[in-house]
């Protein structure tokens, strides 16, 4: 016996004629023990080869099946005869013509047949043959067949050339569902807004009759507020518009963005990603640093919280340090009035990341409330002022006061729902109060409305889908009685009713509403320790959950939502 090593001889030219062989046995008919019958045609070919291309053909002749014991097996009418073809010149030579006419219906015979190695090949030749014309055809072909690498790619090339695909006869075909789906997409890639407008107005007017009924809940599905004042003045001009009530007044809200813009804080207004360049945030100002009511100082700090990421970032210190004040947003700037100190007013402006300090000095103010409405600033009681109310227009920097409150409130809240200003709780000289009063901008008249379950002053209150939320606070002016519940106020049927209370009872904390949910800052606890967690409220589900920590433990910290460039968030 010779010796030496053991080596695998392999020969790649011996192969490739075997399967040349192979193929011409098939063509002439030769050995061929079973024959394929699709749409009238046959197709002779060799259990064994079909069997080791494909676990379908292996299952049915190594089966009890009738297929295994007749040498005809015939396919189903809905493959296509000259496909099944190309699928046998594939398993007997490992090519086959694939072209625009025949890939779905090879695609289709893979499928069928269990061959994954050519649904691999003719799926990566439909992705590369996706264009503005056949790619929501290709869309609704792989979610048929879950092919999600074919549907992801047809998706991609959909939203990222939306302006084009939306001229094809595919997209004036498609059902209203598809429509609404495509049009509400955050990842659409349009230069405008007004395009995904034009869109759906051509998609109506394809099939006017059936379809004008649809286009008011089209029209939601559109970002409005990023379309420009010119363009929604002229799109109120449009027929289908000026037919439809409702198209009307929703062309109509999306002005009122323009004209008051501040009254949609807390609403998740988010134009496309393609067209996005601000992001909601809140920001804190202010507030008492410290461990506790002994050791505390005011703070000029100006945190800011990034709702997208619940991540902190640090703006720029405030001119003077600030506790006990009021902040809103008016006009597309934050606004801090009032505090311990007698010093001016200032504003932080969000495009320029800077305060400015204002010259126009409003008489010393302590635990007022400020709201905004209608893009002009409400400064409401404070102590030493207990009913007083000033009104403050940016445009003229000009301070005006009003008709005063019914009742006199210090530490109180006042949130703006509506078209209305609610004022509830606080304190005065003598008592604690659970009263509710709300101010009409447009008549300058106070109307009583139902109290609160329980008297606060101290607590924190937000409008939410229609309802007035209010949190915590002191039951009495000693500071003894730390509220933990969460009380809500309906105005449809202006009564209150408890919801689930915080994790963390508090007073004295921030409080914004963003997105159907209301956030909470900081604040102390019943032992007047300052806090520095973060909750969040979940309005349509009644559930609270803590979301984090702030840089300091804080209290009497205002909160307020504001658009700010991304390029200030993401250095």
């Amino acid at each position: 016996m010779m010796g030496g090593k053991e080596t695998l001889i392999s020969d790649r030219e011996f192969k490739e004629e075997l399967l040349v062989n192979f193929n011409e046995l098939r063509e002439e008919n030769v050995l061929c023990d079973v024959t394929l019958r699709i749409e009238g045609q046959d197709f002779a070919a060799h259990r064994c080869v079909l069997s080791a291309a494909s676990p379908y053909f292996r299952s049915l002749f190594t089966s009890g099946f009738k297929e295994n014991e007749s040498n005809v097996v015939e396919l189903q009418e809905v493959l296509s005869a000259a496909a099944v073809s190309e699928a046998l010149r594939f398993i007997y030579t490992g090519e086959a013509l694939v072209n625009a006419s025949n890939a779905q219906d090879l695609f289709k015979v893979a499928d069928y047949l269990i061959i994954p190695s050519l649904k691999t090949k003719v799926t990566e030749y439909l992705k590369e043959s996706i264009d503005a014309t056949n790619c929501l055809e290709l869309e609704l072909f792989a979610s048929q067949f879950s092919c999600e690498s074919l549907e992801q790619a047809a998706v991609a090339f959909k939203l990222e050339n939306f302006a084009s695909v939306v001229k094809s006869d595919d997209f004036k075909a498609l059902d209203f569902e598809k429509v609404k789906e495509l049009v509400s997409h955050d990842e659409i890639i349009v230069s405008r807004e007004e395009e995904v407008y034009e869109a759906v107005v051509s998609w109506v007017k394809h099939d006017i009759q059936s379809r004008e009924c649809l286009f008011s809940e089209l029209l939601k599905c559109l970002r409005l507020y990023s379309m420009s004042k010119s363009s929604l003045r002229e799109d109120l001009k449009e027929e289908l518009v000026i037919k439809s009530r409702t198209c009307t007044n929703i062309f109509l809200e999306g002005m009122d963005f323009f004209l008051f813009p501040d009254t949609f804080l807390d609403r998740a207004l988010k134009p496309r990603t393609c067209l996005s360049s601000n992001e909601y945030v809140v920001i804190l100002t202010g507030g008492h640093k410290g461990i506790n009511s002994s050791h505390q100082t005011a703070a000029s700090d100006a945190n800011c919280f990034v709702l997208s990421k619940n991540s902190w970032l640090l703006l720029p210190t405030m001119p003077f340090s600030r506790t006990r004040h009021g902040a809103a947003v008016c006009r597309g700037q934050l606004y801090v009035v009032g505090g311990k100190a007698s010093i001016p007013m200032c504003s932080f402006n969000p495009e320029q990341n800077k305060w400015i300090s204002s010259d126009n000095v409003l008489p010393n103010r302590l635990h007022c409330s400020v709201t905004a409405y209608n893009e002009e600033l409400y400064v409401i009681g404070g102590e030493k002022h207990w009913k007083r109310v000033d009104k403050y227009d940016p445009t003229i920097n000009e301070w005006k006061e009003i008709t005063s409150m019914k009742t006199g409130r210090a530490s109180h809240c006042a949130v703006a729902m509506g078209n209305l200003i609610y004022v509830l709780g606080g304190c005065n000289s003598y008592v604690c109060h659970k009263t509710l009063e709300c101010f009409d901008p447009s008549t300058y008249q106070w109307t009583d409305k139902a109290s609160m379950m329980n008297a606060r002053i101290f607590a924190g209150a937000a409008a939410s889908c229609g309802k007035i939320f209010v949190v915590g606070g002191y039951g009495d002016k000693a500071y003894k009685t730390l509220q933990a519940s969460c009380e809500m106020f309906d105005p449809m049927v202006e009564e209150w009713s408890l919801v689930c209370s915080p994790v963390v009872p508090r007073a004295a904390c921030g409080i914004v509403s963003f997105d159907d949910h209301v956030y909470l800052f900081g604040g102390e606890d019943a032992k007047w320790y300052k806090l520095d967690s973060v909750e969040r409220y979940d309005v349509k589900n009644d559930k609270w959950e803590l979301l984090g920590t702030m840089a300091e433990k804080v209290s009497c910290v205002q909160a307020s939502v504001l658009l700010l460039p991304k390029k200030y968030i993401n250095v």
